[in-house]
């Protein structure tokens, strides 16, 4: 089989959808700065789908782009000779991989390279999320979750968590608490897309409006936050109304509740290139997951310049003070009628709490400091 030349910086593996759209877009960039470095990338990308590779020579270091063949999951044994034949042909000796595919890759990667190749693995959902929003009965979550355990102790060298929290999670369910852990930090980053003149708008603050934008599951407290509104809103003369916008579960609940309310309106499923534009014009965005881990609207509405409502059981809420960059509640009725009080006695800090939320972004989360903290670990 044709292999093709080695470079001394060897060649890496990334296993992403290779888009700049989303949080995606972290591997799209850092396939990029680590050619630019020199080193080799082989990227298999899930989504999109491309029908015939895609070969990037600009830099130092190449980039080789490959989609999962078939269209689908790769979960069969049609996608391990698939990729197997692309690890004889490329060895990279380092695998980062996400999500989809990430199975097959570390497994082949480890057995055809007699476990030196090394492999670091994305942990980005915390077990406790999976588990609110699981389909599936008690037998088959256990099932599915000593599986996983075999596959982290056998196949995966690092876990990269994106939050502390991530870190804590891991730590206690596949590791017992150990001292010595594989989880290594790095929060997921955003390219800036802050247009400053499109986010400036003076406030005169009327009416606020707090928004939600994300998928509509349990986990994410969506039936809290609808529950503690409605309450809020029958108690209290209130200048907010309540926009919600995304796909799920609880689509069917929030549409019906919408109707009955008129301070609260549902904005259906947005596209990623409308999800600025829903944030920028938005007083706070609000995140009231029960368990989440570093979501990506977070991040996004910091980008932004809009203050957060942050629920505790975030890992983001570990990187946010509260009554700096927004406000911190927990995640109950309670709770997050607590915070739409605290919003309306403190709306005139809206400014400072806006160009708060924009420093945090550009002093944790940007491309850059996320590619120099991945090749540290990897070089």
């Amino acid at each position: 089989m044709f292999q093709v030349g080695k470079n001394k910086l060897g060649c890496i593996c990334i296993v992403h959808n290779y888009t700049t759209e989303t949080f995606a877009g972290m591997s799209f960039h850092l396939a990029h700065y680590l050619a630019n470095k020199g080193f080799n990338v082989l990227f298999i990308s899930h989504k999109p789908q491309f029908n015939d590779s895609i070969k990037i020579n600009e830099y130092p270091g190449f980039i080789h782009v490959y989609s999962w063949p078939y269209g689908k999951r790769p979960t069969g044994l049609k996608s391990f000779i698939w990729f197997s034949k692309l690890y004889l042909k490329y060895k990279p000796n380092k695998l980062i991989a996400h999500f989809i595919g990430s199975n097959i890759a570390a497994m082949i990667s480890k057995i055809l390279s007699f476990w030196n190749t090394h492999t670091y693995i994305y942990y980005h959902t915390l077990l406790t999320q999976n588990i609110i929003d699981s389909k599936y009965c008690i037998i088959k979550q256990r099932l599915l979750f000593f599986r996983k355990k075999l596959f982290y102790k056998m196949f995966c060298d690092n876990i990269i968590c994106p939050s502390e929290m991530a870190k804590r999670d891991f730590n206690k369910l596949f590791e017992n608490n150990r001292k010595i852990s594989k989880c290594k930090v790095i929060l997921n980053p955003l390219i800036d897309r802050y247009n400053e003149e499109k986010n400036y708008e003076k406030k005169n603050f009327e009416k606020i409006s707090i928004s939600f934008l994300g998928r509509l599951d349990p986990s994410k407290g969506v039936t809290e936050l609808l529950y503690a509104f409605i309450k809020y809103y029958k108690e209290n003369q209130t200048k907010i109304t309540l926009y919600l916008a995304g796909s799920g579960q609880l689509e069917n609940f929030v549409v019906d509740l919408a109707k009955k309310f008129p301070n609260i309106i549902f904005e259906g499923h947005k596209k990623y290139s409308e999800v600025d534009e829903f944030i920028r014009k938005s007083d706070f965005m609000i995140i009231p997951s029960l368990s989440d881990n570093l979501p990506t609207v977070g991040l996004e509405s910091l980008m932004n310049g809009v203050p957060l409502l942050l629920s505790t059981e975030t890992g983001l809420a570990e990187y946010i003070t509260d009554g700096i960059e927004g406000f911190l509640f927990f995640p109950s009725e309670k709770g997050i009628m607590e915070v739409f009080k605290k919003v309306e006695n403190n709306i005139l800090s809206w400014e400072n709490l806006s160009k708060n939320a924009r420093n945090t972004f550009l002093d944790k989360f940007t491309m850059c400091k996320y590619c120099n903290k991945m090749l540290n670990i990897i070089a």
